[in-house]
């Protein structure tokens, strides 16, 4: 059960504080020089494919570090598979997707594990392992892709369940928790391990406008460590998030708004 108690302005010096206290290997800057982006599109097009997703049309845009980005997706037309895309899970019928520099049809399957180990998502619809318990999906990856102890992993991750206001980490099935409770353990799981890339897909769907505060405090923390964050959404409030370069979904086409 969530807490009702909410010191937004905290939660990103909880966060900083907390990452603080371990050392493991996240930095941006170790990686990449500090003005390359992070992700891009270079005239991205993929054909919309019937009840699963929509289509996309010549996209070319670079996230950088430290950037939010808010994508607004046309009602009725919300399965856009930017995401999957970004992670390489979609290939283009035309153009490139690059991560760090690379694009994701050049990679080898073990340097797009690595790639993705470093991007943290929440998922528009189901993205549950059903037989494991919500703790056991949460850190999943961060087990399996990284050689951090599992200690320290439970440790960060606890901590990011009370910053969203959880009482802690659900322990049992997903179809036993509440969908409000469910899709903040997916707030947890994306921004665990301080991934340098984070994808919120109507990250408040299900979820109260009393804890938007705390999810925008963790986007807030990731963009000062210098990850990228995009945010896509239909019905979240867009006035209520901080400023950030916005874009607009216009039948296929992917319309940047100049301010």
């Amino acid at each position: 059960m969530g807490t009702k108690r909410c010191d937004s302005c905290l939660i990103p010096v909880i966060l900083k504080v907390y990452f603080a206290s371990f050392s493991v290997f996240r930095g941006y800057n170790d990686l990449m020089n500090a003005n390359d982006p992070i992700l891009e599109f270079l005239d991205v097009t993929i054909a919309a494919a019937v009840r699963e997703h929509a289509g996309l049309s010549h996209f070319s845009a670079r996230f950088g570090p430290g950037t939010l980005t808010i994508i607004q997706m046309e009602p009725g037309n919300e399965q856009l598979p930017l995401a999957d895309l970004a992670t390489g899970l979609l290939c283009p019928a035309e153009g490139r997707v690059l991560f760090q520099g690379e694009a994701w049809t050049a990679m080898s399957p073990e340097r797009v594990l690595q790639r993705r180990a470093q991007i943290g998502r929440v998922f528009d619809g189901h993205g549950w392992i059903s037989n494991l318990n919500v703790n056991e999906n949460v850190t999943l990856a961060q087990r399996h892709h990284t050689r951090r102890p599992d200690a320290e992993i439970l440790t960060e991750a606890e901590a990011l369940a009370r910053a969203f206001g959880l009482d802690e980490l659900p322990k049992i099935r997903p179809a036993l928790v509440s969908p409000q409770d469910l899709r903040r353990s997916e707030w947890i799981r994306a921004f665990l391990g301080q991934p340098l890339l984070v994808l919120l897909e109507r990250p408040m769907q299900g979820v109260p406008l009393e804890h938007l505060p705390r999810l925008l405090g963790a986007v807030q923390e990731a963009c000062a460590r210098k990850a990228a964050v995009l945010w896509l959404t239909d019905k979240d409030r867009i006035e209520q998030l901080p400023p950030a370069a916005q874009y607009v979904m216009r039948g296929q086409a992917m319309i940047k708004i100049e301010k």
